[in-house]
């Protein structure tokens, strides 16, 4: 049977909106359906983060406590006997809780800045003084590695600047310590520090001769992934290279960048300029 003209078109225009009805509904419930699983990867990823803080925080609380145990005994056998052989021991037992426990210590402040809950201390403090007692502490080092040692602070540099004493210390030791692990005998480390050109801000650096940093490797210096143990190969050296990545996110929280150049068989230079006046703690 024949229907008029009319009412096959008006039949033809419901059966088409009818269609475009199912699809627009079709594509609605994929899109829901796509946007919970979204939500729920990410409220998998979010746990998974929590988790991971969790374990390093655990983690580095548990490792504290047996490894200042073993440093004190260590320390006691070492200043106790003077036996070569027992002195030798004890060095190796020492300087290597030193190392373990600045891991742990890199874990926690890492854990800490993660959740947010890191503050700043901040307070004026010789710049000067700072960079001394920096060399000091690294001399001994570089004189047994036959590598020269020199601290250089410009002329017009401030006397004082008011910032965290204890992290701005705590990054440059990071970067003495890559830098002199790095160097070959006979090289040099240079510390500087000079002021920016709008006398608001100085600028801190350290210098290596070492071999360099390949270009496929760089991009990874600050961004090392926890779930994949080959990013924390770096150099041919051994190290997790936590000590970068703590060093860039405490240079971010006090208001800077650290960053830095590179050549391959020439050197690193590493630096990161931060404010004479520090905001209020983070």
């Amino acid at each position: 049977m024949l229907l008029p003209d009319g009412l096959t078109w008006t039949w033809l225009s419901l059966l088409s909106l009818g269609l475009v009805c199912l699809g627009l509904l079709y594509l609605w419930r994929s899109a829901v359906s796509r946007q919970q699983a979204l939500r729920e990867q990410l409220t998998h990823a979010q746990a998974g983060k929590q988790r991971l803080q969790a374990f390093l925080t655990s983690m580095s609380h548990h490792l504290r406590t047996p490894l200042n145990g073993i440093m004190g005994y260590a320390e006691y056998i070492h200043s106790s006997s003077q036996e070569p052989m027992v002195q030798f021991t004890s060095k190796i037992i020492l300087e290597n809780s030193l190392h373990m426990l600045d891991l742990a210590n890199g874990l926690l402040d890492l854990s800490h800045i993660q959740e947010g809950t890191l503050r700043l201390s901040q307070s004026s403090f010789e710049i000067h003084d700072l960079l001394d007692s920096l060399k000091v502490l690294h001399q001994a080092r570089a004189d047994e590695a036959g590598i020269q040692l020199f601290t250089q602070i410009a002329l017009d540099t401030p006397a004082t600047m008011h910032a965290d004493p204890y992290r701005v210390r705590q990054v440059l030791n990071n970067l003495l310590d890559n830098a002199l692990k790095y160097t070959p005998p006979q090289g040099q480390v240079v510390m500087a520090v000079s002021p920016t050109a709008n006398g608001q801000c100085v600028t801190f650096s350290v210098q290596d001769s070492g071999p360099g940093i390949a270009l496929e490797l760089q991009h990874q210096l600050f961004k090392p992934d926890f779930a994949d143990p080959s990013s924390f190969v770096l150099r041919p050296k051994e190290g997790a290279g936590l000590g970068l990545l703590l060093s860039h996110q405490l240079v971010g929280l006090m208001g800077g960048t650290l960053d830095f150049t590179t050549q391959v068989g020439q050197g690193s230079l590493f630096f990161f300029t931060l404010p004479l006046q520090a905001d209020n703690p983070a």
